[in-house]
């Protein structure tokens, strides 16, 4: 078995990463459905006033910093 043919091996279509034009349309059609709706609002304006509250603020970037670091038990190369 050559390399493109391993390459190809798990994805029929030959699309893999960025290159996956049909995925990226998909998403860009689920991206311009949902934004703007009243539910997006709602979502945007939540995350700002979390943004404001000094302990929601706090909550988030301990998240954010846990979220960040290396697992246990994995090394980093």
């Amino acid at each position: 078995m050559d390399k493109k043919e391993r390459q190809n091996e798990g994805n029929k279509s030959g699309e893999y990463g960025e290159g996956n034009y049909k995925a990226a349309r998909e998403y860009q059609r689920a991206v311009q459905k949902t934004a703007g709706t009243e539910q997006s609002k709602r979502a945007a304006q939540r995350a700002k006033e979390a943004l404001e509250s000094p302990e929601e603020r706090a909550e988030l970037e301990a998240a954010e910093a846990q979220g960040r670091a290396p697992a246990q038990g994995v090394s980093e190369k």
